[in-house]
């Protein structure tokens, strides 16, 4: 992804696939890439990072990576104990700048959604990135707090309402990813039955449905808040590994 610039400096590019979020070139990375060689280098004293899903999997990581060169991180978890054991080493290699802060977020329920945003609004600290990255893959047939099909209502409708509710403290320049799977092109959202009221349950269509939500997600939230619409930060669709982390 080429280096989005401040949208009130010039045009901003919604997914151009030659540099990482940070705005690191990700030529020669691969499978075998691990998230120091993403950051070599690069110095994020005086960035504050949102990151959700950081009670497991590639959000700890991700997190720890972060907050290792110096960016404050705010890791979002449904579980704070679970993802105070897990990030522990994050707070231990931070950066001298850097840390590691947690707040309470369930993606499942809109209710703690609304809580969580509301809190981070009431600091007035703003973002330079917003990662997100908490999903649930898989799952047996279920609903949310609020009826929505776990998945769907997880993995999109959750962020879909976090970021939107965020919109407003993310700085000039900043920066959305949201964290797909290769999965989406095995399945398109189905508007008519989301909860699949009418369609035989299957987890990993159900799955794949809310992969590809996210990408339409980020696709259209870009094309809204880029310069020429409200001025605010683009979204960058990312693609997980094969199994995202619950949290």
């Amino acid at each position: 992804m080429n280096e989005i610039p401040d949208p009130n400096k010039g045009p901003a590019a919604g997914f151009l696939p030659a540099t990482s979020p940070t705005g690191q070139s990700t030529a020669g990375f691969g499978a075998t890439s691990t998230t120091n060689d993403a950051l070599e280098g690069v110095d994020l004293r005086g960035q504050r990072i949102l990151v959700t899903g950081v009670s497991a999997g590639i959000g700890v990581e991700t997190a720890r990576a972060l907050a290792a060169h110096g960016a404050r991180v705010i890791g979002a978890a449904r579980n704070l104990d679970k993802a105070r054991a897990a990030t522990e080493p994050a707070r231990a290699q931070a950066a001298p700048h850097g840390g590691l802060d947690l707040v309470e977020l369930d993606l499942a329920s809109l209710a703690s959604i609304r809580a969580c945003a509301d809190g981070l609004l009431a600091t007035g600290k703003p973002f330079d990135l917003i990662i997100a990255n908490a999903g649930v893959m898989a799952a047996p047939q279920g609903t949310t707090a609020d009826g929505f099909e776990t998945q769907f209502g997880t993995n999109h409708l959750g962020h879909f309402v976090l970021i939107n509710r965020l919109t407003s403290l993310l700085k000039p320049g900043g920066r959305v990813v949201s964290l797909s799977s290769a999965g989406h092109r095995a399945a398109d959202v189905d508007l008519e039955d989301p909860n699949f009221e009418r369609t035989p349950y299957n987890e990993l269509t159900a799955y794949r449905r809310s992969k590809t939500a996210n990408i339409l997600f980020a696709m259209e939230f870009d094309r809204r808040h880029r310069p020429g619409a409200s001025g605010q930060p683009p979204s960058i669709p990312a693609r997980s590994c094969p199994r995202p982390p619950r949290g």
